[in-house]
């Protein structure tokens, strides 16, 4: 009896071995939902934040804009792990426009501005910032996308939709598909490999550039629906947020594929707008959402069939507080927004998990 116990006890050790974390590689366990302050040096109020983004716990770029009295002005904040602080070296910090989306090209900071009016790509190496102009100015920039070989950007000129894209030497103008009339977004995830979500004749379409044409990418979208992000990811794992109307009523939807087939699910999260989602070093998907508390911040993490919420930081006399955006940071996540204080216009905030 005692050998068959000793058996019994050697089998249950063996299978947790082989079980174990540290014999399986997996995502880092859920996030502890404690979200603490951040502090940010003050811009003028009222602000606009536009982007998020971190190559790791020791590096993070937000962008936006100030609301100044003559106009725009174009507002940076890097993230060096211990502390925020406002970069105003780049070329045209000091004119009016606007900062947008942020891309990590290689060891460089590639941003998106708006530099009275003129689009052009800031890039920051280890020689500093330089920037390279777009080949014509158009009415409307409505997204930029950059990866190792390539960049674009799409929007609008008096001729209609314009996708402009870099080389690394200079730039093309890329046609569409008959019938797309507008460019909502664009996300690469290498120079053969790019994807926009368009409004098209039809409705909202899903396209993909394959490296010599862009096309339709067949995407079973629900009906009557729209496109707020997609995010791309090295497994081949492709994530979808956007809205879907019925009956005049708003509700989010989530869209993975597999790699095989895409899977539609409508989690309990209103008519939040999705532009805010990124994938948390959990493996979940989390995303800001609006606040049933005017002195804190609230963020869904949605996990499979399972979303949850946690708040931020409580302020005092905060009457609004609206995280707009989210980056993975090592084993953290970021968030960067505004907070309105009783008696004041909103600036900025930002609040961290993890780490």
């Amino acid at each position: 009896m005692n050998g068959l116990r000793a058996i019994i006890i050697c089998l249950v050790v063996t299978c947790a071995a082989v079980v174990s974390p540290a014999a399986v590689a997996q995502p880092a366990g859920p996030l502890t939902p404690n979200w603490s302050v951040l502090p940010v040096p003050a811009a003028a109020p009222p602000v606009t934040v536009s982007d998020l983004a971190a190559r790791g716990p020791d590096e993070a770029w937000a962008t936006g804009y100030e609301h100044a009295a003559d106009g725009l002005r174009p507002m940076l904040y890097r993230w060096d792990g211990t502390a925020w602080s406002r970069d105003t070296s780049f070329p045209g910090a000091a004119e009016l426009g606007w900062l947008g989306k942020v891309q990590f090209v290689g060891e460089d900071v590639w941003i998106f501005h708006n530099r009275e009016g003129a689009g052009e790509i800031l890039r920051r190496s280890a020689d500093g910032w330089s920037a390279v102009p777009l080949p014509r100015t158009l009415w409307t920039y409505q997204d930029f996308a950059a990866v190792p070989g390539a960049a674009w950007v799409v929007g609008e000129d008096d001729t209609g939709l314009r996708v402009l894209r870099y080389d690394g030497s200079g730039w093309t103008t890329q046609a569409t598909p008959d019938g797309v009339l507008f460019l909502m977004g664009i996300t690469a995830r290498s120079a053969a490999d790019a994807w926009a979500w368009a409004d098209t004749s039809t409705g909202t379409t899903v396209l993909r550039w394959d490296g010599t044409a862009w096309r339709d990418a067949k995407v079973p979208l629900p009906p009557d629906s729209n496109v707020h992000t997609m995010l791309l990811e090295p497994s081949g794992r492709i994530t979808i947020g956007g809205s879907q109307y019925t009956d005049g009523v708003s509700r989010t939807y989530l869209m993975t594929f597999n790699g095989h087939a895409w899977r539609t699910g409508y989690p309990p999260l209103g008519d939040t707008y999705t532009g805010g989602m990124v994938r948390g070093p959990d493996g979940a998907l989390w995303l800001p959402v609006r606040s049933d508390r005017a002195f804190q911040s609230k963020y869904a993490r949605v996990d499979g069939s399972r979303t949850s919420f946690s708040h931020g930081p409580e302020r005092t006399n905060a009457i609004d507080v609206k995280p707009s955006v989210l980056a993975r940071a090592g084993s953290a996540l970021l968030s960067f927004g505004t907070v309105e204080i009783y008696g004041s216009k909103p600036n900025l905030m930002s609040e961290r998990l993890g780490g």
